[in-house]
């Protein structure tokens, strides 16, 4: 029997099929609360779903996200746009000066704090131990610090949307390609190939940003629990989607 996958959905819901949308309910619905819950967004999830319905949106342009965990980044996006933020005493210039004798790894456990990632959960996502980032973190901090005139200490939490969005804007042709940063989660790469990404992670803010923006979808595809069925029922109706069809087995038997 032939596997639905992330793919398949993304070329369903651009062609407003019911099953690219009934899967979306099913498997992303929970990611999507996640990450508004995460980012402290009081948005109802309802609201959402109906956003994620305009077909204009990039998230279902061709060729589309070209794995799960890129399509996670993408929803994120679309459902927590970075808000207009003014007078940030902090840019990518400041962050690069400061943070130059920090490894490619402590670059991640620094970013993952303008991401709202306390240290405990920076832990978890990058499966170290939460000491080894607090330790980079203050590390971070005393570079800072003495790197600036208005340092106060929170700067990248307090700052974090607008140097993300910078980071993305950021971007250029010599950016590592999406598939380097699955790699390097995975485990599926030579020693010579970790020490090239480790060397550009140390000169690229955007690189740095996406791969913890990766590394937050894989997390979040883990954490949550599906959707129960009366959640999945009243989003399938929100949806104007068919009543979903149960099992044989369920139907012969009456559950």
């Amino acid at each position: 029997m032939a596997i639905y996958t992330c793919l398949d959905m993304i070329r369903d819901c651009r062609a407003n099929a019911a099953a690219g949308w009934s899967y979306l309910v099913r498997t992303y619905l929970p990611v999507t609360r996640w990450l508004l819950e995460h980012y402290q967004q009081q948005r109802p999830l309802e609201t959402v779903v109906q956003q994620l319905q305009d077909p204009k949106l990039p998230l279902w342009a061709a060729p589309g996200p070209a794995t799960e965990r890129d399509f996670v980044v993408q929803l994120r996006l679309q459902i927590i746009p970075d808000p207009n933020v003014a007078d940030n005493p902090l840019d990518l210039e400041i962050l690069t000066r400061a943070f130059e004798p920090l490894t490619a790894i402590e670059r991640q456990f620094v970013w993952f704090d303008t991401m709202a990632y306390d240290t405990g959960k920076t832990a978890i996502v990058m499966n170290v131990e939460p000491n080894t980032v607090e330790g980079a973190r203050q590390r971070g901090d005393e570079m800072l610090r003495s790197n600036m005139d208005n340092w106060s200490r929170g700067l990248l939490r307090k700052h974090g949307w607008a140097l993300g969005h910078a980071a993305r804007g950021a971007r250029t042709d010599a950016c590592l390609p999406h598939l380097a940063f699955l790699e390097m989660i995975d485990g599926r790469i030579t020693w010579n190939r970790k020490k090239d990404i480790e060397f550009h992670l140390m000169k690229c803010w955007y690189c740095v940003d996406h791969f913890c923006r990766i590394r937050e979808a894989d997390y979040a595809l883990h954490a949550v629990s599906p959707l129960g069925d009366e959640e999945v029922a009243r989003f399938r109706k929100l949806l104007n989607l068919p009543e979903e069809r149960k099992p044989l087995l369920a139907r012969l038997f009456g559950r």
